[in-house]
């Protein structure tokens, strides 16, 4: 297949682009035209998302797209997200209806769901908005798509993922590798919840089955791993490949949530970022259950990577390049 790929240059785009090539596939990577584009051996095109003239004609002759990019991380507004994860959808998705270009893999989240506690979530479950920017503007974008779906314009597919980690992450894991160093790391909750992480070469072998899969045109499925270890577990293993010790205080949830909500008024008049959020907080304390049947049932798809191995792979990574920085200075 001939892929048009959004959001190639962030930390999904950059392990599932290699993937896709590995696959035999010939790829098209969009890029802002500022960025630098380290895959070699694939055409580059420069356009945003945001500007539908941009993308005019850039999609001619594809087979498919899989569109990745979005605003993600702490600190997005509604005003960019809208503009990002809701109205940059629309406009790829009407490229490639423009063009003829009817396979599309639409990278959406579990955020969808609206972080309801201790119910099975499975993909026939209700879209549910809280206020989140990110979550609310996913929701949209699925809409979006949806409405184009039973008009055969599109051969659709949706991806909901939990957080995905792994090499090239520069905000999960270190992020939380900073906060154990400065001792600001406390369980929320009891800590006996499961993690919801899924290692971004799980996600970017099931972007590529989806492709080689026509049964998947028209589903939505979840991507999760079903036999992480509870948040407790996973911190103290953090904490020793980082050679600090674990985190010994809780917070109830409640109280986090409302403390997360203070430290990012303060870091929004300080212009900085705060060291816990509540979109943090959501996503750590409470126990959530998002149902993987369908991909294992429809597709016989199981995630490969063991959170504990995965993470100390991530760990090696970003332990030596912490290294390299100090003997810089």
């Amino acid at each position: 297949m001939k892929i048009f790929v959004t959001g190639a240059t962030g930390f999904l785009g950059r392990t599932i682009a290699p993937r896709l090539i590995d696959a035999g596939h010939d790829l098209t990577l969009l890029a802002l035209p500022h960025e630098v584009v380290a895959e070699t051996g694939v055409a580059v095109v420069r356009g945003d998302i945001t500007d539908p003239g941009s993308l005019r004609g850039k999609l001619s002759g594809h087979d498919a797209v899989v569109h990745l990019a979005g605003a993600v991380g702490y600190g997005q507004t509604f005003a960019r997200c809208n503009a990002l994860n809701r109205d940059g959808t629309v406009n790829v998705a009407a490229a490639a209806v423009a063009e003829g270009v009817r396979r599309f893999v639409h990278m959406s989240s579990v955020s969808v769901y609206g972080r309801v506690p201790d119910v099975v979530l499975d993909e026939d479950a209700p879209l549910r908005k809280i206020g989140d920017p990110y979550g609310d503007t996913k929701i949209d974008a699925e809409l979006a798509l949806s409405a184009l779906s039973p008009r055969g314009e599109l051969d659709l597919t949706m991806v909901r993922p939990t957080v995905i980690y792994g090499p090239g992450d520069d905000k999960f894991l270190p992020k939380l590798v900073e906060n154990l160093r400065a001792g600001g790391v406390r369980i929320v909750g009891t800590g006996d919840n499961t993690v919801d992480l899924v290692h971004v070469n799980d996600a970017a072998d099931f972007v590529a089955l989806l492709l080689a899969r026509p049964e998947s045109i028209g589903r939505t499925y979840n991507l999760a791993s079903p036999g992480n270890p509870t948040w407790k577990e996973f911190l103290r293993e953090v904490a020793r490949l980082a050679g600090v010790a674990p985190p010994s205080g809780r917070l109830p949830y409640t109280v986090a949530y409302g403390l997360a909500g203070c430290m990012e008024a303060v870091a929004s008049l300080r212009g900085s970022e705060p060291r816990l959020t509540r979109y943090a907080v959501r996503v750590v304390g409470r126990q959530y259950r998002y149902a993987t049947e369908r991909a294992r049932r429809e597709l016989g798809f199981e995630p490969r990577v063991d959170l504990f191995t995965g993470v100390a792979g991530c760990m090696a990574g970003y332990l030596a390049g912490c290294a390299k920085q100090e003997e810089a200075r």
